[in-house]
């Protein structure tokens, strides 16, 4: 369009990333050459997911839509009437504002599938044609993890394997992989133990411990997955008989989406830690996986509730009522029928269960 030198949109957020449950702000940028007569500014806000992999017969695609919101922007110019209004050469600017609902899936991009949301802006003119933009923002979906089954409790995982290929097994393998919880946050650290005993006359020539992303893509006629390495950490080998031991080694969360991905019917995440022994020479992996739950809402510790009492003097004297039942001037038998009456029913056994 050659009456427009310039037009885009801006986010208020640089980042232009926001948490499910934020409120989006931005503005259009036109910069016109000459004045243009516009009829409306059009604003859609859009979150939709696709999915689409190669099967042995054919492609096997689907789409979502997960959010959108239209909206026509107020505009300010000269002779403005029902029909729109004359826009002088120069700036003008088309704020706008939304909420994203606090149910939103992360933004999510993979091999076969993603996730993503974007602005699209268009300004309708008289005789056309009309000018679009689109920018695209991120979202980081919510999942509490208190509210997760297990999300708090230990977990543990152990195996007893052949080491070596099946023609020339070389012994055996045990190891066992344990972490302190299951739920985890992003940019949290977890404390990796394990165990690795060589009860085989081969070396085993590393080891290490993977974040894996294990995703899950759905069509009307299947599913599909794929696995992806997030990060590793790696410890030296185990000689013959020898035996490895991992003390809390600290595996760190990247910034990835939350697990399941709620909100979305076409695109599921979990996510396990994995134990990876290489043996020396020719050999498959011995490979323990341990399920994980990343959030972004932490597990909070159970506070105790503490009683406080009042305290009582060592030495109670005759006609004297302990406190805070003490008045100056009032008898006990007045202060006991007043204040030590009963306020409630009796308890009961049933009142003690939470």
């Amino acid at each position: 369009m050659e009456q427009l030198e310039k037009f885009q949109i801006i986010f208020n957020n640089p980042s232009a990333i926001y948490n499910a449950g934020d409120t989006v702000y931005g503005y259009g940028w036109a910069v016109f050459k000459e004045p243009l007569h516009v009829q409306t500014v059009c604003m859609e806000a859009i979150g939709e997911a696709r999915v689409e992999w190669m099967s042995s017969s054919d492609i096997q695609a689907s789409d979502e839509d997960v959010f959108n919101y239209t909206t026509v922007l107020p505009i300010k110019g000269e002779d403005k009437n029902s029909q729109g209004a004359m826009l002088h050469e120069g700036s003008h600017y088309f704020p706008f504002e939304f909420t994203l609902p606090s149910h939103l899936p992360s933004s999510f991009k993979g091999k076969h599938g993603r996730l993503r949301y974007f602005v699209r802006m268009t300004i309708c003119t008289s005789g056309g044609p009309h000018p679009t933009r689109t920018s695209k923002f991120g979202v980081q979906g919510s999942l509490d993890l208190n509210g997760e089954p297990n999300a708090a409790l230990s977990v543990e995982n152990d195996t007893f394997e052949p080491l070596g290929s099946w023609c020339c097994v070389s012994g055996t393998v045990t190891a066992k992989l344990r972490l302190e919880k299951k739920g985890y946050t992003v940019k949290e650290s977890v404390p990796v133990c394990a165990e690795i005993k060589n009860l085989s006359s081969r070396r085993i020539s590393s080891t290490s411990v993977s974040l894996i992303q294990n995703v899950t893509y759905y069509s009307y006629r299947g599913r599909f997955s794929e696995t992806t390495k997030l990060v590793t950490i790696h410890k030296g080998g185990v000689g013959p008989r020898g035996k490895q031991t991992w003390q809390k080694e600290l595996l760190s969360i990247p910034t990835t989406p939350p697990s399941h991905l709620h909100g979305c019917k076409i695109i599921d995440i979990q996510y396990c830690i994995e134990l990876a022994i290489k043996p020396s020479g020719f050999g498959r992996k011995v490979k323990i996986p341990v399920d994980i739950t990343i959030g972004t809402v932490p597990i909070q510790e159970p506070q105790t509730q503490k009683t406080s009492y009042h305290p009582l003097p060592s030495i109670v004297k005759d006609d004297v009522i302990p406190f805070p039942f003490f008045e100056l001037g009032r008898s006990p038998s007045q202060l006991i029928s007043q204040y030590m009456l009963p306020t409630a029913p009796p308890w009961e056994e049933d009142d003690d269960i939470p």
